[in-house]
């Protein structure tokens, strides 16, 4: 199913920096805007759009060109406005003077992104994004912080939170002196999520390798992204993590929950998880770190648990998770919770949330199933029966939300199937067949 344009859109086509906007108000009446989304092609745009439409304000979304046809939030009814961008991988400068002229055309309160590239876009020139709306992101004193894994990982050690053996490399020959100090697994990551060089940004992955080959290979495509690597020991037991809102000094609210599976399967984002009690071990460390930052605004402090069953740190995400629509139906408001400190309005505390709820990304979770049996052997995958058991018990044991599903909005689970699973699939098969 290919994105469509209104049938009431008004278009405007390659003015200056946007490539193309559609307002699906009447042609007479312009479309105002209390929220700009931004990244339409991530499951907590979506979350957030439907939020805020349930709270009754009007929202517009805009994606990059490379990801508009297959964006869900593009597909939904509660979107005014949609937008299509320069990409802010390959052309951040033509993505924050598309944005600059959208926020020209349609005036909103406040700007949302919800991914690493584009809040470094953002960064970049916030003053000239400022200047015409509110932007709902830590300070950048916390943001240096909160973006680099090193620097993250000092202040926790610092306050005596527990973290994993690391070791900085920068280069291929450091790589494997570190897979020869921290042994079989070894896990490689890029010492910033987000890694920019001549060629463009882009978001690197996490993967556990087991020889030094594999390890100087690892550190390779890190260094070449434009990034540092940092290896880290293995830690087996589950990844949990805590979204925490703070502002004015204060914790408004915190959320915590498991996640059961993940695309990639290791250090990916969760396809299966579930809401979970939020237990001192787990909120004590994620608070006191983010209260040491100073990292106001919504942000997600992700743990993995060790042989010993205590937290270990791994890492913060300064924006909501992708798992936002699990919090929202347990009685968490972040989206909410943002609108209101990026306007000064008065925030209220969220006391508690309901625990024992599961969100399914089905098209992830696919996808996990996918790699899991074609990687037998590598750390954090199960067994084949065991995987594809688990894979279609849940349906009935288990039972969960489906992200992205909607009943009075389906068009986007429709559109998100389609772009992220069966058009994969269909190119596999032709691939594998090339006379069909």
């Amino acid at each position: 199913m290919e994105w469509e344009r209104p049938a009431s859109a008004t278009a405007s086509a390659r003015r200056g920096s946007l490539v193309a906007v559609y307002d699906s108000t009447r042609a007479d009446e312009r479309a105002q805007l209390d929220i700009l989304l931004l990244d339409a092609e991530y499951r907590q745009t979506l979350a957030a759009l439907r939020a805020y439409s349930r709270m009754g304000l009007s929202a517009g979304v805009v994606a990059g060109v490379a990801e508009a046809t297959g964006a869900p939030a593009f597909a939904s009814r509660y979107a005014r406005v949609r937008a299509i961008a320069p990409d802010f991988a390959a052309d951040p400068r033509g993505y924050v003077d598309a944005l600059l002229e959208l926020l020209d055309m349609y005036p909103a309160r406040m700007l949302l992104p919800a991914h690493d590239g584009s809040i470094a876009a953002l960064r970049s020139r916030r003053a000239e994004i400022e200047q015409k709306t509110a932007l709902p992101l830590a300070s950048e004193a916390a943001l240096e912080i909160a973006v680099s894994k090193p620097r993250t990982l000092a202040v926790a050690e610092q306050l005596g939170v527990a973290v994993p053996l690391s070791l900085l490399v920068t280069t291929p020959a450091e790589a494997r002196a570190a897979f020869r100090a921290l042994g079989q697994p070894t896990v490689f990551k890029p010492a910033q999520s987000w890694a920019e060089n001549e060629s463009g940004g882009a978001r690197l992955s996490v993967n556990a390798v087991l020889s030094e080959e594999d390890a100087e290979r690892e550190a390779r495509y890190i260094l070449q992204a434009g990034g540092q690597a940092l290896a880290q020991e293995f830690l087996p037991g589950w990844r949990e993590a805590v979204s925490v809102f703070y502002a004015d000094g204060q914790i408004l609210a915190r959320f915590a929950q498991r996640s059961y599976r993940e695309f990639p399967v290791l250090g990916g984002v969760s396809t299966l998880c579930e809401s979970i009690p939020p237990t001192r071990d787990l909120i004590e460390p994620a608070e006191r770190l983010v209260r040491a930052i100073g990292l106001e605004g919504c942000s997600m402090v992700e743990f993995r648990r060790d042989r010993e069953d205590r937290p270990v740190l791994m890492e913060i995400n300064a924006r909501p998770a992708g798992s936002l629509a699990l919090a929202v139906r347990c009685g968490v408001n972040f989206p909410q919770l943002l609108y209101n400190w990026a306007l000064g309005r008065p925030l209220q505390p969220v006391a508690s949330y309901r625990t024992g709820k599961r969100l399914r990304w089905l098209s992830g979770d696919i996808w996990n199933l996918n790699q899991t049996l074609a990687h037998q052997g590598q750390p954090d995958v199960s067994p084949r029966g065991r995987a594809i058991r688990t894979f279609f018990t849940d349906f009935a044991l288990r039972p969960s939300a489906l992200d992205f599903v909607a009943p009075r909005d389906m068009r986007p689970a429709l559109v998100e199937f389609q772009h992220v699973v069966l058009r994969p699939l269909l190119r596999k098969a032709r691939k594998s067949n090339p006379l069909a």
